[in-house]
């Protein structure tokens, strides 16, 4: 029996099923995630996975020994708990595992030997430089590095959704109001961004998602950044907030709060009643389990919980509000969607974003026309997430099912 702790890849599967593996639509979801994944795991006889229970990213666990992936090189002058958090930050860079984030202080120097090593590390394993997942990322005014690994689909789903409300304003908006200028509007997606700017010179970060206005006199200008928090806690996203605005120039940063309670674990125990011979059996049960659990939770409004074999896979989805951030704003426009458990009262229609936000403002007032707000369709969100509740059970269960079935 392969290890839990090495998830197979599409490879590995193949190797098992040859050209009989499964065409069930959650495989057919998980070869979608695992390609946003990095699974170096298997590299090296010695490599072990790191556990990826959500919660580990946020855990005070320290290595007991000096951890051997961190270079020989004497200019390493660490003392022992840098040593040790670099150590932490590199394996989980290395390993992947879905829904982490990890935060630990390294002053800037520091950083930039742990970026080489990365950077070195891919080159040797032929890792494509545009994947997305693990993130690097570097806050030089708190002097913390955040290493964020593939992230749920309820939180991809989150972004995407909202990027969608967007960009079906501007096809409904620019088709009654002709406007040349609006050719300067670019989604800039997840592209990395560096400041320049006083006590953030120098910090880096990548959104879920952006969009910023090509200026023929000032060139590409931050307008909006998108961050949606499901694995990190609302004082992250505020951290995220502050350097968009104060750090990156964003002129509005929208952050989507989701909570899910309780908090994910996997089981303490593998499940070892199932074998590759009832694998596909095994999997198609845990589908329809799942999808009798959506759909109840629909009857009955609310958003979770999703169990399979006496295990809670997907708690409830207690909270979901979007907050919209303004530079000279003390407090946000809420928004919120979900409550205690249950659809909030009064869903809205809009969610403080405007037309004009996407715009430079010399562009704008020389655009001459009126001012509109970003629709919001509350009903289809949440349907959406529904939809990313559903996914994200399915691939923390069969992510923990099937490495101990091959």
């Amino acid at each position: 029996m392969v290890p839990r702790e090495v998830i197979p890849s599409a490879d590995r599967l193949f190797m098992i099923y040859g050209r009989n593996i499964p065409k069930t639509p959650l495989h057919i979801c998980l070869a979608h995630t695992r390609s946003r994944w990095l699974d170096l795991s298997t590299t090296s006889t010695h490599a072990r996975r790191i556990p990826w229970s959500p919660e580990f990213g946020r855990s005070d666990k320290q290595f007991t020994t000096v951890p051997d992936i961190v270079p020989s090189d004497s200019t390493y002058c660490m003392d022992k708990n840098a040593l040790f958090d670099y150590a932490k930050a590199f394996h989980l860079l290395k390993s992947n595992p879905p829904e982490q984030r990890l935060d630990v202080r390294m002053p800037y120097a520091i950083y930039m030997k742990l970026e080489k090593h990365w950077s070195n590390f891919k080159a040797e394993m032929d890792v494509r430089e545009n994947q997305r997942y693990p993130r690097l990322a570097y806050n030089s005014l708190e002097q913390e590095v955040t290493v964020i690994t593939a992230q749920s689909a309820l939180h991809e789903v989150a972004a995407s959704e909202l990027k969608r409300n967007i960009t079906d304003t501007f096809k409904e908006y620019f088709s009654i109001h002709k406007l040349e200028a609006r050719e300067g509007i670019k989604d800039t997606a997840s592209t990395t961004m560096t400041s320049t700017r006083r006590e953030y010179f120098r910090s880096s970060k990548d959104p879920d998602g952006s969009f910023s206005y090509d200026d023929d006199e000032d060139g590409p200008i931050l307008r909006v950044a998108i961050e949606a928090g499901f694995t990190e806690n609302y004082r992250g996203l505020q951290r995220d907030k502050n350097m968009w605005i104060k750090g990156l120039g964003a002129k509005v940063v929208v952050l989507i709060f989701l909570q899910e309670s309780p908090r994910f674990k996997n089981p303490n125990s593998e499940y070892n009643d199932i074998d590759i011979e009832h694998i596909d059996g095994e999997l198609e049960r845990m589908q329809r389990y799942m999808r009798d659990a959506r759909r109840r939770n629909q009857e009955r409004g609310i958003y979770g919980p999703i169990e399979y074999r006496n295990h809670t896979w997907f708690g409830n989805l207690k909270q979901a509000r979007i907050e919209v951030w303004r530079g000279d704003m003390q407090e946000p426009v809420t928004s919120y969607l979900i409550k205690d458990g249950c659809t909030y009262d009064r869903l809205p229609t809009t969610f403080g974003l405007k037309i004009s936000d996407f715009f430079t403002d010399r562009i704008w007032r020389s655009a001459n026309i009126p001012d509109s707000d970003i629709y919001f369709e509350g009903e289809k969100f949440l349907r959406a997430l529904t939809f990313g509740i559903y996914e994200t059970a399915l691939i923390r269960c069969t992510n923990f099912i099937l490495p101990a079935s091959v």
